[in-house]
Formats: structure tokens, sequence, C-alpha cells
């Protein structure tokens, strides 16, 4: 067996192969490449090479590539240092109030409900979760049996972590709107891998981080917040930046801006957003079609690969709910963490163990060569 491990190593050798984009993201070359110059000024001359000017304007890149790669217009897109922290501030802006209810799923990843959790705490709102099946599944209509006119906000994940579920973003925010709710869309597993267009899903607010399907780096994530919205709501967290215009510093009064840009608060790592702008323009320039129909095909190649081996997929495949998030249960003989190190330690093939679950989720830096390397392992690994 070992040698056979060797064997393969030595034939398909490179420092890793990267199917783990659900996960942390192999950054782009030139994101990586521009948050290092960034970096590398600050340390020549602090604010020599990046004065006021430039950290005044520092979001613009990156709210100009989100506002193309979402379809809006640039007033409408904000930027944080996580998707997390614009969701806080996004939570305790709407403060959804006492006898309402906020709808989810128990499959969501913890930061699209925690935020939500924790105002529903401090005003005496209902958080209401839909259940899973075995495969992670969850069924919309559930969700949707959820939503009542009590209803405040629906919160989602767009792609959920687990096992890859696309849902219908139009379908919900009808459903919301129905009964005087927002929809809230996590958009950090779907953002760079699925096209998303802001007036087609109805959505009243989308966040994503940087660092999975968009290829930037840890720092730096993107919301898109309504006009409707953002022109009525205050901001949970609020810094010096909150001011319309961040020089003229006086503590004795404040001036939101009348753009999403009234939830940009302070000072953050300028070399992870002007690096993501340029990943995202990447994406823009590629297309998120192309992107989208690419990152497809790979999944259908490790689909057609891991059944010939006999391995169930436990995400959904019809069209309509589907993503690059291909989520496998092995025989029960196999541990899910076991696997995914072994193909990291042994062959330098990063994959993600989720829920009992080994997950794959290959971008359009891999190649169909990559799957083939993956398949190859786990043929040696599991038979």
């Amino acid at each position: 067996m070992l040698s056979r491990i060797r064997s393969f190593v030595m034939t398909h050798m490179r420092a890793w192969t990267n199917l783990s984009y659900a996960n942390v993201a192999t950054t782009s070359a030139v994101a990586h490449k521009i948050s290092s110059e960034w970096s590398d000024s600050l340390a020549r001359g602090g604010a020599a090479e990046f004065d006021g000017e430039a950290e005044k304007n520092g979001m613009i890149p990156l709210r100009r590539a989100v506002s193309r790669l979402l379809s809006c217009p640039i007033d409408d897109v904000c930027v944080g240092s996580s998707a997390t922290e614009l969701l806080c501030s996004i939570a305790w802006a709407v403060s959804t109030p006492r006898g309402s209810n906020i709808v989810s799923t128990r499959a969501s990843f913890p930061s699209t409900v925690y935020p939500w959790q924790r105002v529903a705490e401090e005003n005496g709102a209902e958080i209401r979760l839909a259940d899973y099946d075995e495969n992670y599944y969850t069924s919309p209509n559930e969700i949707l049996s959820l939503i009542d006119t009590s209803t405040s906000v629906v919160t989602l994940s767009h792609v959920e972590y687990s096992n890859g579920q696309r849902y219908d973003l139009r379908r919900f925010a009808d459903a919301a709107h129905a009964v005087g709710a927002l929809l809230v869309v996590d958009a950090t597993q779907s953002l760079g891998m699925v096209p998303i267009d802001v007036k087609s899903t109805g959505a009243d607010v989308i966040v994503s981080s940087g660092y999975k399907w968009l290829r930037g780096t840890y720092g730096a994530a993107v919301a898109y917040i309504s006009p409707e919205l953002s022109s009525s709501l205050t901001p949970g967290l609020i810094g010096f930046r909150s001011h319309a215009d961040i020089w003229d510093l006086k503590a004795d009064r404040m001036q939101l801006p009348n753009d999403a840009s009234r939830f940009e608060y302070t000072t953050i790592h300028f070399g992870a957003v002007l690096g993501l702008a340029a990943s995202v323009n990447e994406i823009n320039e590629f297309g998120i079609d192309n992107v989208w129909r690419y990152d497809i095909s790979l999944a259908d190649s490790l689909i057609q690969g891991v059944r010939e081996l006999g391995i169930e997929i436990a995400s959904p495949l019809s069209e309509s709910e589907r993503s690059a998030i291909i989520s496998l249960r092995l025989p029960d003989e196999f541990d899910s963490i076991e696997v995914a190190n072994r193909l990291q330690n042994d062959f330098s093939i990063l994959v993600t163990s989720r829920a009992g679950l080994l997950r794959v989720s290959p971008h359009f830096d891999n190649t169909n060569e990559d799957i083939q390397k993956l398949l190859d392992a786990l043929r040696i690994i599991l038979l």
C-alpha cells in the first residue's frame, strides 16, 4: 500500500490540489500580490503610500467590482471585514421586535443564525428552524410553513455548507414580503460560483465572505443592502467611518451616508479589500455564467467517478437545487475525517469533512485532471 501511495504522489505531485473552495480558497494570485504589496507599503512608510484620501476611497474598487457581479448600483454595496460582522450590524439595525419570529434552517452555517439569535434573546423574539433529513437536506416547503404574519426576517444560506443544497431565493423573497418580512441571505457559499442578480432574487440583504468562492483572503467581505432598507436602518456597529465625511472628525454629531456604505464603520485590512476587488474582477472578466457552467462540469465529472467507486452522493442533484459542493457518504467502515486527513497528508489533496460527509468543492481554478487525482486517491484508500 505504501508503495502505491508513493507512486501516486510522484505521478501527481504539486504543492496542493485544492478541491475545497467551500472551506478556504487558494487565493487568487493577483489578489495575493495586491494584498501583499499593500502590506509592504505600510511596512515601508505607514501612511506615506496609503494616505487619508486612499483610505477614504479604499472600499470603492471592491464595491464597484461586486456591483458588477451582482448587477446592482455601487450605492447598494458595502464592505466589511467578515460576513458575520456585517450580519451582526444588520441584525441589530433591524432589531426584530418582541413577539415576532425569525425563520431559518437547522442546516445553516451557525453565523447565518447566531446574530439573529442574539437579537431575538434581547428583544423577546422567536427563532424557528426547519429540520433536515439524513442527508442534511431541508425541504423548502418546511421552511415556508414556518413563515406567518408574525415573521419579521427569513434568513437563509443561499447554498447550505454541509451538502451544497441551493435555494430558490425568489420563492422565499416572495413568501417573506407577503407577510412584511425581510429576506436576508448569506451567500458565502454561492457568490463567485452561482450567478446572482439581486433584482431577480428579491433579497433585501445579501452578504458574503471573500475567502471562499470569491478567491480573496481573510479580512474582507461584502454586502448588498436594498436601497429601501439601507436608507431606513441605523447600523448596529458604528465608528468614525460611519460619518458621511470620514475626515470631518467631530464627536458631537454623526451624519450617516445615504447608501449602503453607512454600514462601513472603521478601518480594516485594505490590502485584503483591494486584493478581493481584483479577484472579483477576474470573475467578472471570465463571466460568472461561465464560472457556473465550468464548476458544474467539474462536479459532474466527480459524480460520475465516485458512482463508479460505489460511493453515495448526499448532495441534491436536481438542476434547481444543486451547486458545485458535492458531499459524499463513505462506506460505513470509513470515517470522513480520517479520509480527508489521508487525502491531505498522503496525496496533497484538500477536501473537507462536514457533518460526517466528505465534502468536495471544486472551482474554476481546478481541472478535470484534479478530479481524476482525487478519484485515483479515493480508489487507493477505499478499495
